[in-house]
């Protein structure tokens, strides 16, 4: 909303729309139904990341997305957005995103989640699930917010991560910023993900969703500019009041600015 937006479209299911399975301990290997095509190296590279995001009862990160939307005669163009992300498990979720698309915010406390889109004025709220694994597919289905990279935050997100995925593999370190990163890639029949973990936080430093599936195969990456794991996130950080002069509107409406 990944914004990473964190946000997003990849719903709890990624890749073929199966329910992500049963948490694994942690530090247990995240399940597969082929283990021939999962490198082992790199099942521990992402089990590593996947315990970091896990153990973090809230954390924010910030960056840049692009993505690519179809335009005029179904070209697709790339856009560019910075993003602004702060999880608190298992009931909060705020996000803003600023750029080439509408300026947009969203916000959920447990209770009700709800948007802003400052570019049209329209403010939205509905009542929502109590805990974000539930809140997703519901934003998804009642607001068509699908957010990229909500695998970061849900409970499980190795298993949110592996649902779809046939082959991962470690190719040849990357250099982010001046920093060595390891480079991750995971493949399914509908998306390709990569993700460049930084080895001395076991965080992703860049992420990239490709949907194969599609004819044009478009592309999603967020590059993360910095991560903070438990900060102190005062209650406000999830709500999202009426701003003076908003227009409310049903939620769907306002939702419908995202893309």
């Amino acid at each position: 909303m990944t914004f990473v937006t964190v946000t997003a479209a990849l719903l709890l299911a990624l890749g073929d729309g199966a329910a992500p399975a049963k948490p694994p301990g942690p530090g247990s290997p995240p399940t597969s139904a082929s283990p021939s095509a999962k490198d082992p190296a790199a099942l521990k590279l992402l089990r590593r990341m996947c315990d970091r995001l896990q153990a973090a009862k809230t954390f924010t990160v910030r960056g840049r997305v692009s993505l690519e939307l179809p335009v005029a005669d179904g070209t697709l163009a790339t856009f560019f957005n910075e993003y602004d992300t702060a999880v608190r498990r298992p009931d909060g979720l705020a996000a803003h995103r600023v750029g080439d698309l509408h300026d947009f915010r969203f916000a959920y406390d447990g209770k009700t989640m709800t948007v802003f889109v400052s570019g049209t004025g329209r403010w939205g709220t509905t009542a929502a699930p109590p805990t974000l694994d539930a809140m997703l597919p519901v934003a998804g289905e009642e607001g068509g917010l699908n957010m990229p990279f909500d695998e970061f935050l849900v409970a499980d997100p190795c298993a949110a991560i592996m649902a779809g995925a046939r082959e991962v593999v470690v190719t040849r370190p990357a250099t982010i910023r001046g920093k060595k990163v390891e480079h991750l890639v995971l493949s399914g029949p509908r998306i390709r993900i990569e993700y460049w973990i930084d080895p001395a936080t076991a965080l992703p430093a860049r992420a990239l969703v490709v949907y194969v599936d599609e004819p044009q195969q478009p592309h999603f990456q967020a590059d993360v500019a910095e991560w903070r794991i438990d900060p102190k996130l005062p209650a406000s950080t999830f709500s999202l009041p009426r701003p003076k002069g908003a227009t409310q509107v049903e939620f769907r409406q306002a939702a419908g600015e995202f893309q």
